[in-house]
């Protein structure tokens, strides 16, 4: 018999002597799961960006999201993020 509110189970053993056993809290999960749905214009942008560097689509993925991370942060910073080459602004990544 499982007892939810105290999370432990009681085992009946040897008639009316009973042993109770108390379950290790399980901890959360590190990682998440996400289910994405892309276009096929975007599918194809992150295989090949996959392909290129040499990375699987969720390292592709996770460093995209770390980079709009700084973008984002700096923002808030009153700061830009550019792709800059001989002193001069070639890019930049613009976040709404």
């Amino acid at each position: 018999m499982l007892d939810q509110k105290s999370n432990s189970a009681v085992a009946s053993v040897a008639g009316s002597a009973a042993v109770t056993a108390v379950e290790q809290p399980q901890s959360p999960p590190k990682k998440k799961r996400l289910n994405l749905d892309l276009s096929a214009d975007a599918h194809e942008l992150l295989q090949r960006l996959a392909d290129e560097s040499g990375k699987n689509m969720v390292e592709v993925l996770r460093t995209g999201l770390a980079v709009y991370g700084i973008a984002h942060d700096e923002r808030k910073k009153g700061r830009k993020l550019a792709v800059v080459q001989d002193d001069q602004i070639v890019k930049e990544l613009v976040i709404p």
